[in-house]
C-alpha cells in the first residue's frame, strides 16, 4: 500500500497524535539501548533496488530509481533539512531526487562510521528534518541507538553481536520516521513506492 502525502505528514507528527501513539506501542523500544533524547525528526529509508552491474558498489536498477523519484516525492514537501547517506553510489542515488527537488547537498557518512553517524543524529536541534539513506543492518542500528527496535525484522546472522535484526532481504518499500516524544523516540513505519517482497 503506498503512503499518501497526508499519512506522511502524520508521521511527522504534524496531525493525529493517536496514530504516533498508536504506533509506538505497537513496539517496544529497546531495553539495552541508552539512546539520548531525539530533538529532531529523522527519517529512516534503506536503499532502494539495486542494479547488477557492480557486486560491491552497485547503482540503482529502474526500479530503484522509480523508487528513488517516490520517495522523493513523498517527503519531497514535509520540511527536510538534511540529507545523510553512506559511501555506496546505491545511497546517495537513493536521495538523489530529493536533493535536486530540496537544492540540498547530501552529506556522506562512511557505512562503519556508525558512532559519528549517531552522533550526527543525536546533536541535531528541533526543527530539523534528516533523511537518512542506509543499508539493511545500518537503518536498524541507526533506530536502535534512538532506544526504537524495528518491527518485522530478520533475525541476525549467526555469530553477529547486533543486539537488533535486519530489514528483509527484499525489503525496499519501507520508511521509518522517528519523532521526539516524551518518553524517547515516537515511530512511525510507511510503505511507498510498489510493494516490495520483505
Amino acid at each position: 500500500m503506498k503512503a499518501s502525502r497526508r499519512q506522511f505528514v502524520q508521521g511527522l507528527g504534524l496531525a493525529a497524535p493517536a496514530l504516533l501513539t498508536a504506533s509506538a506501542s505497537a513496539q517496544e523500544p529497546a531495553k539495552e539501548a541508552s539512546p539520548s533524547k531525539l530533538q529532531a525528526v529523522l527519517i529512516l529509508v534503506r536503499h532502494t533496488e539495486k542494479a547488477k552491474d557492480d557486486r560491491v558498489n552497485p547503482s540503482l536498477s529502474e526500479e530503484g530509481m522509480a523508487r528513488a523519484k517516490e520517495l522523493a516525492r513523498l517527503v519531497g514537501s514535509n520540511g527536510v533539512t538534511s540529507l545523510l547517506h553512506t559511501e555506496y553510489k546505491r545511497t546517495k542515488n537513493t536521495l538523489a531526487p530529493l536533493a535536486e527537488a530540496l537544492s540540498l547537498e547530501s552529506e556522506t557518512i562512511g557505512a562503519n562510521e556508525m558512532p559519528k553517524l549517531i552522533e550526527r543524529l543525536r546533536s541535531a536541534k528541533a526543527g530539523e528534518v534528516i533523511a537518512v539513506a542506509g543499508h539493511s543492518n545500518t537503518i536498524p542500528a541507526i533506530a536502535y541507538a534512538m532506544g526504537v527496535l524495528l518491527p518485522d525484522l530478520d533475525p541476525v546472522p549467526k555469530g553477529s553481536k547486533a543486539p537488533h535484526g535486519y530489514l528483509p532481504h527484499g525489503a525496499y518499500d519501507r520508511v521509518h520516521v522517528l519523532t521526539p516524544g516524551a518518553d524517547g523516540a515516537n515511530l512511525v513505519e510507511l510503505r511507498y513506492g510498489e510493494p516490495s517482497e520483505g
